[in-house]
């Protein structure tokens, strides 16, 4: 798995994947967390894995505080 440093919306992000995703991808998933409020402690403690989907591609998506591990599913 890699990670990176990932700047959307004016907060930075890591984004941890094994496959290679498109930035439009990225994109798409944190518009789609930050949607949802999936960075939110309190939801965090509920929630914390999401199945999500951009364009035609599903990703298995789970977020820990600002870090969002996506695999492709």
């Amino acid at each position: 798995m890699e990670s990176m440093p990932f700047l959307h919306v004016k907060s930075i992000f890591t984004i941890t994947f094994e496959d290679d995703l498109a930035f439009t991808e990225v994109r798409s998933i944190l518009d789609q967390l930050l949607a949802i409020n999936a960075f939110d402690s309190d939801v965090q403690q509920h929630e914390g894995a999401y199945n999500l989907t951009c364009e035609t591609a599903f990703f298995s998506v789970w977020v820990v505080e600002k870090e969002v591990i996506i695999r492709r599913g």
